[in-house]
Order: C-alpha cells, then sequence, then structure tokens
C-alpha cells in the first residue's frame, strides 16, 4: 500500500515561500494582471455556492455573453438568426443547445468575422494552439480575461495544494531550436516569482533526465505539474536509476489521457497523490480533481461546460462542448473542443464544492514518437510546431518503424507544397537526420473506430527497454 507524505492542502512552509507567497507574486500580479484579485475573490466564493445559485450564475454571465455576440460578432448574429433565436430566447440550457456546434473549421475560416470590434485592440491579446487535434488555431482573448484565467489556475492548484511561492518541477512542451538547452535557468526571476523548474519534454535524452534530478534534488519542489505521459515517463526514469528519493506531495498531470496503472505507478514512485486536470489553450482550465478524488471539478463559474450526445458512443458520455463566459475578444460560444468525456455521479463531492464534475477524458491519446537512439519526443509538444501555421489545417504523425516517421497533412488550398517544406523545417530540431521522414497531403484524417483522433500513432511493435 502506498503511504503519502502528508495531506493535500499542506501550508506554505519555508521563508521563501511565505516571503513569495505574500509579497512578491501579489505585487507582480498587481501590476501585471490588475484583475486578479477581483478574480481569485469571486472564484473562491463561488466555488461553494449552492448548485442553483451555480446554475443562476452561469445563466447571467450566458445572457451577457450572447447579447454581446449577437449585438456585435456578424458570425454570432447570422448564426442565431438562422436558428431562429435572439439572446431573449434562450432562458435555459435547452434553449441554449438549439445554437450549432463552433468547430475548429469555423474558426480558421471566419476568424475575422469571430473577432469583435468593440474590445480595443490594447486590450486584447493574439494566442494560438496546435490542439490536441493537431489542427493549429489563433485567437484573441480579453487580457482582463488572462487575469482571471490565473485566478481559476491558481484556485485548481490550490486544490493540490500548490500555491504561489511553492517550488514546482513542471514537465511541458515548448517549441526548441537545434542546439537550444532544455534545461532551465534558475535566475532570480525565477527564485523571487515564479520557482517553476521547467524541462523540456519536446526532446528528451536520458542524460537529460539525469541532469533534471540533480536539479530537483538542489531545489527539492513538492510538487509537479506535468503532460501525463512525461510524468509516467519521467517516474520510470526514477525507478531505473534508483532515485527514489524524487517524492512529491503532489502531481498534477494534464494534457493526455491518464490510465489508472499509470496514476499507480505515479503515486508509488512519487509518494504523492495524483490529481488530474483537463484544460485547452483556447480557454484554459476545464476541470480538475479536488482533494477527495471524486472526478474533475469543472470550472463551472468562467466557463459552460456540455456533453454532446454522439450515436454509438456508451451512455453518459459524449463531445465535449465549451462556452467561455468571459472572453469578449473572440467569444468561444459551443465550441467543440475535440474530446469525448463522461459527467461523474450525481452525489456531492466531500469537499463541499458544487462545481460539476466530470468523471473521465476519453478522447486524449497522444503518444510519444520514440527516436532511434532512444530520445523521446512528446506528442503533445508537436501541437506547438504548426501552432502559427493558419495553411495547414490538421497533421498526424504515425510511427511506421525505428527510423520511419509519416505525416499525413490537411492544407488549406493555395501553396501546400510551400507548407510542407516549412513544417519540415521547423520539425528537423526534433527528429534531426536520424529519422526518414515522408509526408502525404490528404483531404482529411479520419477518426479510429472508438471516434477518437490520434495526433500520434505508432504502427509496430516497440521494443521492451531492459
Amino acid at each position: 500500500m502506498t503511504s503519502f507524505r502528508q495531506s493535500s492542502r499542506p501550508p506554505l512552509t519555508g521563508l521563501g515561500a511565505t516571503f513569495v507567497g505574500k509579497v512578491t507574486y501579489p505585487l507582480w500580479a498587481m501590476r501585471d494582471h490588475p484583475a486578479y484579485r477581483k478574480y481569485a475573490k469571486l472564484f473562491d466564493r463561488e466555488q461553494f455556492v449552492s448548485a442553483s445559485e451555480l446554475l443562476d450564475l452561469q445563466m447571467d454571465r450566458l445572457r451577457h455573453q450572447l447579447a454581446h455576440a449577437y449585438k456585435n460578432i456578424p458570425f454570432y448574429r447570422r448564426r442565431m438568426d438562422e436558428a431562429g433565436l435572439t439572446p431573449f430566447d434562450i432562458n435555459s440550457l435547452s434553449d441554449f443547445r438549439k445554437l450549432p456546434l463552433l468547430t475548429k473549421r469555423d474558426i480558421q475560416d471566419h476568424q475575422m468575422e469571430l473577432l469583435s470590434p468593440t474590445v480595443p485592440v490594447s486590450k486584447r491579446v493574439k494566442n494560438q494552439t496546435g490542439g490536441s487535434t493537431g489542427s493549429p488555431l489563433q485567437f484573441w482573448v480579453d487580457k482582463e480575461r488572462f487575469d482571471g484565467r490565473r485566478a481559476s489556475t491558481d484556485r485548481h492548484n490550490a486544490w493540490a495544494g500548490l500555491r504561489p511561492g511553492d517550488w514546482c518541477a513542471q514537465l511541458w512542451g515548448a517549441r526548441i531550436d537545434a542546439g537550444v538547452s532544455t534545461m532551465p535557468q534558475v535566475s532570480w526571476r525565477t527564485r523571487l516569482l515564479y520557482r517553476l523548474l521547467p524541462l523540456n519534454t519536446s526532446r528528451v535524452t536520458r542524460e537529460g533526465l539525469d541532469a533534471y534530478v540533480k536539479l530537483l534534488r538542489k531545489y527539492r519542489p513538492r510538487f509537479m505539474v506535468a503532460y501525463a505521459q512525461a510524468a509516467v515517463m519521467f517516474a520510470q526514469h526514477c525507478k531505473e536509476i534508483g532515485a527514489d528519493d524524487i517524492q512529491f506531495d503532489s502531481i498534477i498531470t494534464t494534457a493526455e489521457v491518464l490510465l489508472p496503472e499509470q496514476r499507480t505507478t505515479l503515486e508509488e514512485t512519487f509518494r504523492g497523490k495524483v490529481f488530474n486536470r483537463y484544460g485547452c489553450r483556447e480557454v484554459s482550465v476545464i476541470a480538475s480533481e479536488c482533494e477527495y478524488h471524486t472526478g474533475m471539478h469543472v470550472n463551472a463559474d468562467a466557463l459552460l461546460v456540455e456533453l454532446e450526445p454522439v450515436p454509438g458512443l456508451k451512455e453518459n458520455m459524449g463531445r465535449i462542448v465549451v462556452t467561455d463566459l468571459f472572453n469578449r475578444s473572440m467569444p468561444l460560444i459551443r465550441y467543440e473542443v475535440g474530446d469525448f468525456g463522461s459527467w461523474a455521479d450525481d452525489q456531492p463531492c466531500p469537499c463541499g464544492r458544487s462545481l460539476p464534475r466530470l468523471a473521465s477524458i476519453e478522447g486524449r491519446a497522444t503518444d510519444f514518437l520514440r527516436m532511434p537512439d532512444g530520445t523521446l519526443v512528446s506528442g503533445p509538444a508537436l501541437t506547438l510546431v504548426i501552432a502559427d501555421m493558419p495553411e495547414i489545417r490538421q497533421v498526424q504523425f504515425i510511427q511506421r518503424g525505428p527510423t520511419k516517421v509519416h505525416l499525413n497533412i490537411v492544407a488549406k488550398p493555395g501553396n501546400p507544397v510551400s507548407a510542407v517544406e516549412e513544417l519540415k523545417t521547423r520539425l528537423f530540431p526534433y527528429f534531426r537526420d536520424t529519422v526518414e521522414l515522408s509526408t502525404s497531403l490528404v483531404e482529411n484524417i479520419p477518426c479510429e473506430v472508438s471516434g477518437k483522433y490520434r495526433f500520434v500513432k505508432t504502427e509496430y511493435e516497440i521494443p521492451r527497454v531492459a
């Protein structure tokens, strides 16, 4: 039986953590995220309102979002008119579901029609993602909405015991260039504010993992935030080298499906509790586990999450649809994220939060690509390669052998050959000359028989490493 180091909501410890959490971080937030404090107080209170109060709150914010969209955004005005609806006709969630879903293709094809002219350029930020489905998107977010997103993330982190000021290991993907080190430089800014020790999982070597173990031994972070499969890979490495002193109070996993046996591996290896999380760059944190692990509480006071029924899926499962209740620059209303999920039962969570819970996410099955020298390339990290390439609609990586990777590419009309060459150039730092990279331009990339899309597929049996 696994024994854990302490409770899931430990207090801040050490003068450094207290100083950063109580002084440096709030001062930084006041300067760079002026609305952060307002949203932090709001979300702290709203997680414990009654279920009926939460629904009323959601509907009020939804009506304001719909009224803004209908008045100011041509795309939504046309959609509502075609559906025979105005914002005043939508008085319940069943009314709301009469609106069509917003797809990634809609955003790609109608980007400027989705942008609100009432939000000044100075008050919005352009963002982008490659997405777990491999479809690159560019979108705009209010600067104030980023303040609210940070407050939401900090609230969800606190459920795992992680608070501003705590050192945290971070196994994450990032864009890389040839010759750039993946190891973090621990600057004074890191020490006095961020307290993150990131490992770039875009390209991982055994030597890099060994160096990261040394870094963690120096700073002893009590928390880890990681891509799910990257966390499992790191746990396996720690077991192989006998690094049983690398331990965390909490391990927050996200970006990929976490299987039950993988949760067990992480908890047994790192002697802490796993807190699974679900989110996407378009709307940030969608749902997270609390200290009771009865499912993932939805960020329901900032987002409206629906499960759209899909024929053939098992009961209680559906296509995840999200509406951002705050962002005015480019509202995402009934946005189809590209994943499948199911609701938890209706029994209240012992934590007392009324936020509804997702039982599982079953649509992210990204893998690592394995290079001939044993280096692993993270599938989620590869989504960042195409994030700012609007000429490419979708990409799928298929590993067909130890030295063979094939790309299926759906490109926009125009100059697809040029886009393919640019993509191959961007992928060189990951694959270098060790992999034979082939490509095909295709009309579409079909889902699996299960209905899931695989961004990375492996079509050969990977030899087990002793």
